[in-house]
């Protein structure tokens, strides 16, 4: 005997009706964002368009023009936010760590998978552009290695105030860039030779730590 009874799951779910959810204005910010960052990641920073943008989020060209002005205005925030999540600012967890510490924790940068090797190749597309749009070169400046020096300067003159440094307050900012330049290397010979110049999490960290160690050795009280 067959069983006359259908089961449920054959019988389709009723549909909710009314208008979809719609975002607020924050929540569609944060997916425009980090949509067009993981593009810039992927395909590099000229075949990122509004339009590109717009049709992986599913907007239109207008709705993201009403949160940024123009193009260059959006991919200025989109290296705000990856400079934001590469770069690390002071803590004030270990504001009373020795001064190695404190160094240590600001000049490692973040790692970030979703970018991969990226970074090198932004800097290149950056460079590349910079004629055509040299407002975005200053921004992404500003917002990545300028922005971190500025928290190395401020550590360097707290620890002069409290005798740890022997450093006149003109020397705060030299100093952090010089600083900088030791820890992180040059980025030049990592855009013209990557295969040899881009190293390993373990290596760049080693490197820091020299760099550290022999700051602080010229630059503390004799």
């Amino acid at each position: 005997m067959t069983d006359s009874s259908t089961p449920a799951d054959d019988e389709s779910a009723p549909r909710r009706r009314g208008r979809p959810v719609q975002m607020d204005q924050k929540t569609r910010e944060e997916l425009v964002l980090s949509t067009a960052t993981q593009m810039i990641a992927e395909h590099g920073l000229e075949d990122v368009s509004v339009a590109a943008i717009a049709r992986q989020v599913h907007m239109s060209k207008r709705t993201i023009y009403t949160m940024f002005d123009s193009r260059e205005e959006l991919l200025g925030a989109c290296f705000a936010r990856i400079g934001a999540r590469l770069f690390r600012s002071r803590d004030s967890e270990n504001a009373g760590a020795p001064l190695e510490e404190r160094l240590r924790h600001l000049l490692t940068l973040n790692e970030e998978p979703s970018l991969n090797a990226a970074p090198l190749e932004l800097l290149r597309a950056v460079i590349t552009s910079a004629p055509t749009y040299p407002k975005l070169a200053c921004s992404i400046l500003e917002s990545g290695a300028l922005t971190l020096r500025r928290h190395i300067a401020r550590e360097l003159a707290d620890a002069a105030e409290a005798g740890e440094l022997a450093l006149k307050p003109e020397c705060y900012e030299p100093a952090a860039e010089m600083l900088m330049d030791m820890a992180f290397g040059n980025g030049l010979h990592k855009l013209l030779d990557p295969t040899r110049y881009c190293s390993t999490p373990e290596v760049r960290a080693a490197r820091r730590d020299r760099a550290i160690a022999l700051f602080l050795d010229g630059a503390r009280p004799r």
